[in-house]
């Protein structure tokens, strides 16, 4: 494989180029003085959402460190060293595993449509199969997620208002903080908040009184900036929000404390309104899946832990061992 750029020689990243590519660029620009980290900017800086690019960074830094473990540069690595970096990924066998295949293969797509390199190595690199119906979100009971949002609503009003908002509503946590105060409005009557989607593009939402008025009564009469502002007037990050919702877990006494993120609220909508007899293409669109079969996956995995013999059998077991004893 080639590692030079010429035909995109003259090309400048920095004057367009998004923090997570700067930030990616500059740790491999430590390591390597090629056009390796001016190429990983480019590829990072075309994807759409700062989610996304945020996700390709962490897979291929971790790409890059099992290169680096296997003393290949990236540029010069084959299929078998796709194929050895596929079989170190937990067995290959879960969907965080497939997800790392495709962002490293992405990254080599890429580079093969500026002829910089010949092939992808990750071509022909099994991937693995994923359980359609499987998640690692643990779900709250609508018990468990109304004390959550009592504890909130006790913290702060900012907290109450965002925790309102990702319930409520079903926003991703990337979408309710890119927000600004001007994302709010009206239309027909329905209090709106418009968000930036996965992948680019907007996405107008219906806001509930209940959530409204949190909002109204968090911003308190501010009228721009950010939607969710830090105590010096910042725009309120993930890492933020992560470790307010687990503070507020632990508040709440909810089992799932150490392990709660934002997901988890917007998990909860879903099944939610799905258990309250919403129409699953209503609750599909509402929360911008582009393939109803993600729906789909709630749908079915929502009443498995419910109804799951295991109880019955278990209560069958008790009563004949209470009548032992």
């Amino acid at each position: 494989m080639s590692t030079a750029l010429e035909p995109y020689a003259g090309t400048e990243t920095t004057a367009v180029e998004p923090v997570e590519s700067e930030r990616a660029r500059r740790e491999l620009e430590q390591t390597y003085s090629d056009d390796l980290p001016r190429l990983v900017s480019m590829w990072i800086t075309s994807k759409k959402s700062a989610n996304t690019r945020k996700s390709y960074v962490r897979g291929f830094k971790r790409w890059e460190a099992f290169c680096r473990s296997v003393d290949v540069h990236p540029m010069q690595a084959g299929y078998p060293h796709a194929e050895a970096y596929g079989r170190s990924l937990d067995g290959g066998k879960n969907t965080s595993g497939a997800q790392y295949l495709s962002v490293a293969s992405s990254f080599y797509k890429y580079a093969k449509r500026l002829r910089v390199v010949d092939y992808n190595p990750f071509d022909g690199v099994e991937r693995p199969t994923v359980d359609v119906d499987h998640s690692d979100t643990e779900g709250l009971t609508e018990d468990e997620m109304a004390l959550l949002l009592v504890t909130a609503h006790k913290s702060s009003r900012r907290s109450y208002a965002l925790c309102m908002l990702l319930y409520t509503v079903g926003l991703r946590i990337d979408g309710a903080l890119g927000a600004d105060v001007d994302s709010l409005g009206y239309d027909k009557g329905h209090r709106t908040i418009t968000v930036r989607l996965k992948g680019g593009g907007t996405s107008k939402k219906a806001l509930p009184p209940i959530t409204s008025h949190a909002i109204d009564e968090y911003l308190d009469g501010r009228t721009e900036g950010p939607l969710f502002i830090t105590s010096s007037g910042a725009r309120m990050g993930e890492p933020e929000a992560w470790k307010m919702l687990r503070r507020l877990a632990k508040r709440a006494g909810l089992p799932q404390a150490d392990t709660i993120h934002p997901h988890v609220l917007r998990h909860g909508f879903i099944t939610d309104a799905l258990d309250k007899g919403a129409a699953l293409h209503v609750v599909q669109d509402a929360v911008d899946h582009k393939d109803p079969r993600t729906t789909r996956r709630y749908d079915r995995a929502r009443n498995r832990l419910t109804n799951s013999p295991a109880y019955t059998v278990g209560a069958s077991i008790a009563e004949k061992l209470e009548e032992l004893s």
